[in-house]
């Protein structure tokens, strides 16, 4: 299959050394047979949504490698944008995959990630799309590396069996896309270095409904001035632990399985609201 693959930590670094995830799904994806154009931003795009340039602001565009293209200060749905319109030119790609990126996005984060919203900017095109996060560790970088090359194996494997199942048709229902989130799991510490000294496979893969829960909360703290008052402000991010509903995106991967979520671009409710509506019209 011809695959766009893009990201929102972008590729940097030489040989994308310095965002080595979406090199190692890069190469996972070509493996399998794919024939993959990288089209990230040329900068770190973390948390930029569905963020799109417009004019008058000019995108600068490089090509770093064969089959690599980076867009910068590009978002991640310009780069799914001007893939779409200046790299495949003659067609649309059957699949659109974005990351993986390094850090779970699951629940409500899925609203601010660009990441998903890479994906999400491909369904509106009716191209199948996939974004894919890993769970990481900042103290258990050995551990990251190793479950890079896990995760990006599994994509491959989730991609064939799309690809088998479709018989040549579409890859996923129209308008559908997938939200993958893998764990890490840690085996038994080693007493020498007091780290794991194994990363474990998940346990197993769920389908999951997004959680509703805040999956990180934001604060403010003043360096300047009092606080609630104008001034300067650091911000710290700080991860929901608490155990989600059995069900959900966020306990999938707090019970050690890759959770799948289907997503929709058409953001809009059912039926269910309308009569609600005409009452307040």
């Amino acid at each position: 299959m011809h695959i766009l693959l893009t990201n929102d930590d972008g590729w940097r670094g030489t040989g994308g050394s310095d965002t080595p995830l979406i090199v190692a799904l890069r190469d996972a994806l070509k493996a399998a047979g794919h024939d993959v154009v990288v089209v990230a931003p040329g900068t770190d795009q973390s948390g930029q949504g569905g963020r799109i340039s417009a004019p008058p602001l000019q995108l600068t565009v490089a090509k770093p490698e064969p089959s690599v293209w980076t867009v910068t200060p590009g978002s991640p749905s310009d780069s799914v944008f001007f893939a779409f319109d200046q790299v495949f030119t003659n067609a649309k790609p059957d699949l659109v995959v974005s990351g993986i990126n390094p850090g779970n996005n699951l629940g409500q984060a899925v609203n601010h990630s660009g990441t998903v919203n890479a994906a999400a900017t491909a369904l509106e095109f009716g191209v199948p799309a996939i974004a894919v996060s890993l769970q990481t560790s900042s103290t258990w970088r050995e551990g990251t590396a190793v479950a890079a090359k896990s995760s990006a194996a599994y994509v491959a494997g989730l991609v064939q069996r799309l690809e088998d199942r479709s018989q040549h048709g579409a890859l996923m229902p129209p308008g559908v896309g997938l939200n993958v989130n893998y764990p890490l799991l840690a085996g038994p510490v080693d007493p020498t270095t007091g780290k794991p000294g194994s990363v474990l496979p998940p346990r197993g893969a769920r389908p999951t409904t997004l959680d509703t829960g805040v999956a990180l909360d934001l604060g403010y703290t003043p360096t300047s001035g009092q606080a609630g008052q104008p001034g300067t402000y650091t911000i710290g991010l700080t991860p929901n632990d608490q155990a989600a509903p059995v069900g959900t995106d966020t306990r999938a991967v707090q019970d050690g399985y890759v959770s799948l979520t289907p997503l929709e671009a058409d953001r809009d409710v059912d039926g269910s609201t309308e009569s609600w509506l005409h009452r307040i019209l």
